[in-house]
């Protein structure tokens, strides 16, 4: 069997493990939040499987540049769930949706495409590793002693529902703007650098040391998601071995294993907490809140960003964000912010052309990363780019860019480089994905 029937056949398995997953556990348990299951039409079941496997007539088994980890994440976390919702939701899928997924099949075949874009050269300038160094030593330990100021520290992680609301609503109570983005900094960016140059030069006390300033974070905002992408980091770095070679198997084989992994339990523990956390959350989230912004603003005035960087052009039609919108109109909750992915986010704002829109704006970030990332200093920037790509599963693109860390990733990058990042590794002078991670 060649490796792309092996991509092939590893995307089917984890397609199937998604659905029973949704079947089994997800819907008879939380059909309360939406996740609704009728019988499913064959006819749109299989339209939509061929939909699933369109971008992989094109998608290398490999990847050699970031934006690969970033079509990868997309694929699997936002572009099939999405795709598959409606099959349980309306059982015939509603041409509405399948305009969708056309679009977002488009978009995806625009965002892997930046890899064979020819890289942009981008001027250094030349700085001392020292100050590079120490600028991050002091930029860490800062943000991380005010929130420790501001929130307390706890070394115990909220293990229930109720402790990890609570550990949220104490952590809203306290914070503020320079908390808000020194979390998600630190979350995203910071702390993932320790982890990020521990797995690349084998150096296991640094990997530790971003892990447990993760865990400390957790147990103050009782964000899953803090942990869950430290998770996320490792697997990317075990899929990018041997160059990258075999990316889009080990990636898609890995989260089938934990899908695997969580159907298992909860049969054998008769619960649904393992397949809620991993499937429901991850996963199936964005898909359903997709289909509910999808379905509220092709029917109501849309927002062309009057509540953000547009406001003095677009009067607010609703005086609150798309999250809040959404969380009302299908949750009855005005207090609970939905937030979608960048292409939901996309239609919320401009429709269709919204999400073409932050789609090749999201293509020309990644092609200047790529064009940043070339030489030695690439793994370190694939695994650099996990967790603010991890973040547009279900953040808008502008606020992925300035609060959950890309442009602090593409900034860390280019100082990195510029202190001759070219050395980051000290054991390769070339791009060795595989050597540097066995």
């Amino acid at each position: 069997m060649t490796m792309k029937a092996v991509q092939y056949f590893l995307v089917s398995i984890y397609v199937l493990l998604l659905h029973i997953s949704y079947v089994d556990f997800i819907s008879p348990n939380f059909s309360y939040l939406g996740y609704r299951h009728v019988s499913v039409d064959s006819i749109s079941i299989a339209l939509t499987i061929a939909l699933i496997f369109c971008p992989l007539l094109i998608a290398r088994v490999g990847v050699t540049q970031p934006s690969g980890i970033l079509f990868w994440i997309l694929y699997a976390i936002v572009y099939i769930p999405v795709l598959l919702i409606p099959n349980y939701l309306y059982g015939v899928v509603p041409w509405e949706n399948w305009l969708t997924d056309f679009v977002l099949l488009g978009s995806m075949l625009l965002l892997y495409s930046v890899s064979s874009w020819r890289l942009l050269h981008i001027p250094l300038i030349k700085l001392k590793r020292t100050i590079v160094q120490w600028m991050y030593v002091i930029l860490t330990t800062s943000f991380f002693l005010y929130i420790v100021k501001v929130s307390g520290i706890h070394l115990k992680p909220p293990t229930d529902s109720e402790d990890i609301y609570a550990a949220r609503l104490s952590f809203r109570q306290h914070t503020s703007p320079v908390v808000g983005y020194g979390m998600q900094w630190l979350a995203k960016i910071f702390n993932p650098i320790l982890v990020v140059y521990g797995l690349v030069n084998k150096k296991w006390m640094f990997i530790l040391l971003g892990f447990a300033m993760q865990y400390l974070l957790f147990t103050t905002n009782g964000l899953k998601s803090t942990l869950m992408s430290t998770a996320l980091l490792i697997l990317v770095a075990v899929a990018l071995r041997k160059k990258g070679r075999y990316f889009s198997i080990l990636f898609v084989g890995g989260l089938s294993c934990l899908l695997c992994l969580s159907v298992g339990y909860d049969y054998m523990t008769s619960s649904y907490e393992m397949t809620s956390l991993l499937s429901r959350r991850m996963i199936f989230t964005p898909g359903l809140l997709m289909n509910y912004y999808v379905d509220f603003f092709s029917h109501h005035e849309q927002m062309h960003l009057s509540y953000s960087i547009l406001s003095g052009i677009f009067t607010n039609p609703y005086a609150t964000t798309p999250p809040f919108i959404i969380g009302e109109a299908y949750f009855n909750r005005p207090d609970m912010a939905a937030n979608a992915n960048f292409f939901a986010d996309g239609f919320a704002n401009f429709g269709y052309s919204g999400i073409a829109i932050y789609t090749a704006v999201a293509a020309i970030i990644m092609w200047m990363y790529n064009s940043l990332a070339e030489g030695s200093i690439k793994l370190f920037a694939m695994l650099l780019l996990v967790m603010p790509v991890w973040s547009l599963t279900d953040t808008s693109l502008t606020t992925v860019f300035l609060t959950h860390g890309l442009l602090l990733a593409i900034i860390s990058l280019y100082f990195i480089k510029c202190s001759g990042g070219e050395e980051l590794d000290a054991k390769s002078v070339q791009y060795q994905l595989g050597s540097s991670l066995e």
